[in-house]
């Protein structure tokens, strides 16, 4: 009886907060306002510039909200889903929600980058109306066509815990948006068991896999541009060795397609055909030999280092371009047959689209690279630290701000500036132009806001002073402040506030912000205006404490922060008050500046703060080549190798592996990794040597590291996924998910055919890259090596590079060598498999991406047979095939000297080195290799060059 009686007492407070829910939105939605419900950390969103206009309710951490305006999707940037509903990777029940009200379109979004477990109610979206589109970024988000009836009940669960929808993943927020549009069809090839989409196991890695195979899902949508990532190059320790020969044949074809083209090339040459190519010269003369002759030294070559600048020619490309123009139209109107999912070959080439050309819009690339500059090596060190921490890893780089005059370039390769500190008033010239021009900054502390924001002429000293300050629902947040405190003159109230000045309210209910107060700035004898708004506050002085400044005439922003958002509480050890209130709000300040990093200044975090869970490795391939490398290696000792940057611990039967971390990484002899197929590769692999025994890892900081001693030729180490991968002048190599990078040492004789000519190891690799590709039917695709050491995709994207090192052990060459290509890493950036959908829609065939393992064995393959080919008959057969595949025959170059002069030249191939060779306009041969000057290539990187 008790229990009729609380279930009828619950049945009846249900129904009456449903029933005054409804009645609340039915009161306050209308058609130019939209309800958001969500965490009270994610009501403010500078990027689409809503305000808030009424609270409806809050508990705990969950707020429902009307903003106004309301948003508007375009359907097309949706993927819809499949009609037969096995073929998405998310379990969906079939069953039809039948409606009774008018329409309502709502935006569901959820976490999908990480899982962490936790109790909460699972929901089936699909239960609540009808599922419309989905996409897939940083988080997974459905279009859901509902009526108010199921609108109040989803807005009722989530208001009473929080709630995960299908696939458990945790439900962050829900809007009402209004549609245009209908989504975009594509075609789901793999097909799921009930049991797979239901019951999942979270480990991370498999978890991983899911999150990538969802992504791959949406990644078909080709209208979409995302920032393009690079992996970085390198290029090998060289030799001084006897004076290079051109050893480039031209056939007589070639001599009279060299004609042509040469003609045309007058014909239709501008000033716009010049780019650069990172080179520099060494004089065609003999160099001695200097070499050390100890058991295990270093061999290192010297050079004199000049500029070259390229001036490509355009004719093959044009040729190309006409013919990818004619193919498209070609396929266009082939439109009757549509495949499994109702999508016609016409809509789908309408996907394979640029502009008159026809092919595939791949979307200019996004220079990944984030500068910083700070007054001092800590502090650079701290903002380095915090921003790897909290920044997409997968997207960005992070490099040291140029200071040099003579490094340019580098505001058309960048993302971001952040400052720290004091700046030299050259420097703050060119920072402020940048900012003007459309460029980012983050001003951590520094007086360069005084230099944008002349307006704060009071300033005050703080030294080493603890306040608190409020930003958005963050409140007396504990913070250490600038030894200055700038305010503006005469009053502070010139400047508009985010939030309401009392603070009673805790950030519950932030008020829309007003008109930005404005700055005229004149520089370079132009004027701007500046409007800046005023974002935190410190509490006791009431001064402002994060500004937002933006400029009018154009896309520039900064972030002037008077806190040190940098720094971390283990700075204050030796002083226990400071730092127990410092560790007490860390999180809080973390939190802060990810907000400011990706919804003022429009940069991609990571959810998890960049946090990597570390996992055993495997050692692959037969159980005697194993036991014989671990007993014959004198750098393993007692199963363990200790390398400079990581130790090694080789774990056998009933041997507790222990925690893996960046410095620690045990490594599984008898067990196979679930998430490569061993099978597929072992079964692809033809070699006697190369990759027949592999170290695979899911996560590392760099596979480089592993291979820091002589161990054995032919060893490989596959790294899924790094977080530290190495690459040359100190650069860093992305390696993101999808990616396709390996390290291998080969062991070198010197007096070898490749021992001779050691630095030519580089173009060997990458040169089997490419053959190894083109050899399984994709002979057309566009890919070719841009020297000395990059892959390049249509001649103008950069999707590979390669690192190698060599250490000499008397007669023999040990050589490391780091090899990364995007392979399937479609988001965000060009790949091998993007390339190979493309050709196969253009060709009209069907080809199939190259799977992960079958890449690895293909490569190593095509290694072992050039490698082979060079030390029995020289390197006569394999420069054919560099020369194939190479983006520079006949290119004409100008040649920059030391003392800044200018000389004309053509390129004629590689020397017997692997230099450049190039003639001079008075007929003299001459030999250059890449600038040593790091920010130089990695400007190149960045912008890649078109030849």
């Amino acid at each position: 009886m008790i229990f009729t009686l609380c279930y009828a007492y619950a049945t009846i407070m249900q129904w009456w907060r449903l029933r005054t829910l409804g009645s609340k939105l039915n009161g306050t939605l209308n058609d130019q306002n939209a309800l958001l419900v969500c965490s009270g950390a994610s009501v403010h969103d500078s990027r689409k510039h809503r305000s808030l206009e009424n609270l409806l309710f809050r508990t705990e951490n969950r707020i429902a909200c009307t903003v106004v305006p309301k948003q508007k999707l375009n359907l097309s940037q949706w993927i819809a889903f499949p009609k037969n509903l096995r073929y998405f990777p998310i379990y969906i029940d079939d069953n039809k929600v039948s409606f009774s009200e008018g329409k309502i379109f709502i935006v569901v979004q959820a976490i999908l980058d990480n899982y962490t477990k936790h109790q909460s109610e699972i929901i089936q979206v699909e239960n609540f109306g009808e599922l419309v589109g989905w996409k897939a970024s940083d988080s997974f988000e459905v279009v859901v066509k509902t009526d108010m009836n199921h609108l109040t009940k989803l807005i009722n669960q989530f208001s009473q815990s929080d709630i995960d929808i299908n696939h458990e993943l945790k439900l962050l927020k829900i809007e009402t948006v209004e549609v245009e549009g209908a989504p975009t069809v594509i075609k789901y090839d793999k097909k799921y068991l009930k049991e797979q989409t239901l019951k999942y196991s979270y480990a991370p890695v498999h978890w991983n896999k899911f999150v990538t195979e969802i992504k791959d899902l949406y990644s078909k949508i080709r209208d979409i541009t995302n920032p393009k990532i690079k992996i970085e190059n390198g290029s090998p320790k060289c030799f001084e060795t006897a004076a290079p020969k051109v050893i480039k044949k031209e056939t007589k074809k070639n001599v009279e397609d060299k004609h042509t083209l040469d003609v045309k090339k007058e014909m239709k040459k501008s000033p716009e055909d010049k780019n650069t190519l990172d080179v520099a010269v060494t004089e065609h003369r003999r160099h001695k030999k200097s070499r050390e002759s100890t058991s295990k030294g270093v061999t290192k070559t010297k050079h004199k280092t000049k500029s070259v600048e390229e001036v490509p020619k355009k004719e093959k490309e044009r040729e190309k371009e006409h013919k990818h123009k004619r193919t498209a139209n070609k396929l266009v109107k082939q439109s009757s047959v549509k495949d499994s999912e109702g999508e016609t070959k016409a809509e789908i080439k309408e996907k394979v689209k640029d502009g008159a050309h026809g092919v595939m819009n791949f979307g200019q690339p996004k220079p990944p690279n984030v500068l910083v500059y700070a007054d001092s090596i800590i502090t650079k060190d701290n903002v380095k630290r915090v921003l790897f921490s909290i920044l997409n890893k997968e997207k960005y780089t992070i490099y040291d701000l140029p200071t040099s005059s003579k490094q340019t370039g580098w505001d058309k390769s960048t993302v971001i500036v952040v400052v720290c500190g004091s700046v030299p008033p050259d420097l703050t010239s060119n920072l402020i132009q940048y900012f003007l021009s459309g460029g980012k900054l983050l001003c951590l502390c520094s007086d360069l806001m005084y230099s944008v924001l002349y307006t704060f002429t009071t300033a005050e000293v703080r030294e080493h002073e603890l306040v608190r300050f409020s930003y958005g629902s963050w409140q007396r947040v504990k913070m250490m402040h600038h030894i200055f405190c700038y305010q503006a003159s005469p009053a502070k109230k010139q400047f508009s506030k985010d939030s309401e000045s009392n603070h009673s309210s805790n950030g519950s209910s932030p008020l829309a912000p007003r008109t930005p107060s404005n700055v005229e700035l004149r520089h370079n004898d132009k004027d701007y205006n500046i409007q800046v708004q005023v974002l935190g506050t410190e509490e006791t002085w009431q001064t402002p404490s994060l500004l937002l400044a933006k400029v009018k005439s154009s896309h520039g922003r900064a972030v002037f922060s008077q806190v040190h958002l940098e720094i971390d509480p283990d700075e204050y050890e030796n002083d226990e008050d400071k730092y127990r209130s410092l560790l007490s709000s860390n999180e809080a300040r973390l939190e802060i500046l990810k907000d400011i990093l990706s919804n003022h200044l429009d940069l991609c975090c990571d959810e998890s703060f960049g946090k990597v869970q570390f996992t055993p490795g495997f050692f692959l391939g037969r159980y005697d080549a194993k036991m014989n490398m671990m007993s014959d290696c004198e750098s393993i000792s007692n199963n363990q190798l200790t390398c400079d940057k990581i130790s090694v611990v080789f774990c056998g039967h009933n041997v507790d592996p222990g925690t893996a971390s960046n410095i620690r990484l045990p490594v599984l002899i008898h067990s196979c990794p679930s998430n490569f197929s061993t099978l597929e590769y072992y079964e692809t692999l033809e070699t006697e040597d190369i990759g027949r025994l592999v170290i695979y890892v899911d996560i590392v900081t760099s596979s480089q590291h592993l291979l820091c001693k002589r161990l054995r030729h032919g060893l490989v180490v596959i790294p899924r996924q790094q977080t530290n991968g190495m690459s040359r002048s100190s650069n860093a190599w992305l390696s993101p998910m999808g990616s396709a990078a390996f390290s291998l040492q080969i062991h070198i004789p010197l007096d070898s055919n490749m021992g001779r000519s050691l630095s030519m190891i580089q173009h060997l690799v990458m040169v089997a890259v490419v053959s190894a590709i083109k050899k399984q039917g994709y002979e057309e695709l566009n890919i070719g090596i841009k020297w000395p050491n990059d892959l390049y995709a249509d001649s103008s994207i950069k999707i590979g590079g390669i690192l190698v090192n060599s250490i000499i052990f008397g007669n023999l060459a040990v050589v490391n060598i780091g090899c990364g290509v995007n392979l399937s890493n479609q988001n965000p950036t060009v790949c091998i498999n993007d390339l190979i959908e493309r050709a196969s829609i253009e060709t009209n065939t069907t080809l199939k991406p190259i799977p992960y393992e079958k890449y690895f064995a293909m490569v190593f393959n095509e290694i072992e047979k050039l490698y082979q080919d060079v030390q029995l008959k020289g390197t006569d057969g394999f420069l054919d095939l560099y020369y194939k595949y190479w983006l520079h025959s006949d290119a004409d170059v100008t040649i920059r000297t030391d003392k800044d002069e200018s000389k004309r030249a053509k390129v004629v191939g590689i020397d017997q080195f692997g230099f450049l060779s190039v003639r001079l306009d008075d007929g003299t041969l001459t030999s250059v290799q890449p600038d040593g000057n790091s920010f130089d290539m990695m400007s190149g990187l960045i912008a890649p060059k078109k030849f």
